[in-house]
């Protein structure tokens, strides 16, 4: 697994709960990890202050990020931190995301935990324009936290592709190794899945070729074997290596979670950025529009 001695904690006041907090300290005592936690403030009356005025900007500025700093340092003393190393961190910034990302890509993070909400009926995870640009405008995985449990005696699960390029052989060695350290830090099962497209063939016209043989079972029967090899190769798992079909990833992988049971998704993104992102949306998107459980998205 990727060492995750430097851990980001988001703050945002905006929310009332701020579950990624004691998350991240659970992890980083078990890691043996530093914390900083950060968030973002601006005060919209200051534009409107004449040059001209006494008023002194400045000092504004500097008051407002000191009592910002005193609240997260207020969140802080409320937990358990034990020996853990935490700084703070407090962003001027007109735009939450913007100072976030900014700040997250100048400095070497490993992991950036926040806080998401869920749905009080569907369960389904309501993700903020903040929360999108935190996985399109950074490199660093990013965990997202709906509640204050612990993820434990529960299962864990690792979604890979293996039909990718390089660059997805490289992210799914990541996801495998991740789930399997998370597992074992939490007590949990690690299961990996794959899906496969469901072959679309035109059986009427070509059925004369397969001479009888079920199409699918055997791309079923290699898919399977192709997937337990390559796992096999990265880590050993205490829980099942699942192969799944479907049309699309972000339809199979969102019922697959609930039928795994399954508390936290380890999963990756090599999906587009900029302009191309915010039109089209990549594979990681759709599936975290859908998805009920945690997250833990790997880049």
């Amino acid at each position: 697994m990727h060492e995750y001695n430097n851990i980001l904690v988001v703050v945002d006041f905006r929310q009332h709960e701020h579950f990624a907090l004691p998350r991240a300290l659970k992890l980083a005592s078990k890691l043996g990890s530093k914390i900083t936690i950060v968030s973002t403030v601006y005060e919209s009356f200051i534009d409107f202050i004449p040059s001209a005025s006494a008023i002194d900007r400045k000092t504004i500025k500097e008051e407002s990020l000191k009592l910002n700093t005193n609240e997260l340092k207020a969140l802080v003393d409320k937990l358990d931190v034990g020996n853990i190393e935490i700084n703070y961190h407090s962003i001027w910034s007109t735009s939450i995301h913007g100072g976030l990302c900014d700040y997250i890509n100048k400095n070497e993070f490993d992991l950036v935990a926040k806080t998401v909400r869920s749905h009080n009926v569907l369960e389904k995870l309501l993700f903020t324009p903040t929360d999108w640009h935190l996985l399109r405008d950074t490199n660093t995985d990013v965990l997202f936290v709906k509640n204050d449990r612990w993820p434990s005696s529960t299962n864990i699960l690792g979604a890979i592709n293996i039909d990718g390029d390089k660059a997805h052989v490289e992210l799914n060695k990541k996801i495998i190794q991740t789930t399997v350290a998370l597992a074992e830090i939490c007590g949990s099962s690690a299961s990996i899945l794959n899906v496969f497209p469901w072959p679309i063939v035109q059986f009427e016209k070509f059925s004369h070729l397969f001479n009888g043989k079920d199409l699918f079972l055997e791309i079923q029967k290699e898919h399977k074997s192709a997937v337990n090899e390559f796992v096999q190769s990265v880590a050993k798992i205490n829980g099942k290596v699942i192969v799944a079909e479907g049309l699309e990833p972000e339809e199979t992988l969102p019922e697959m979670v609930k039928s795994t049971r399954s508390e936290l998704l380890v999963m990756g993104s090599v999906g587009r950025k900029g302009i191309k992102a915010a039109m089209i949306g990549n594979t990681a998107e759709k599936i975290l529009d859908e998805i009920e459980c945690e997250v833990l998205v790997l880049k």
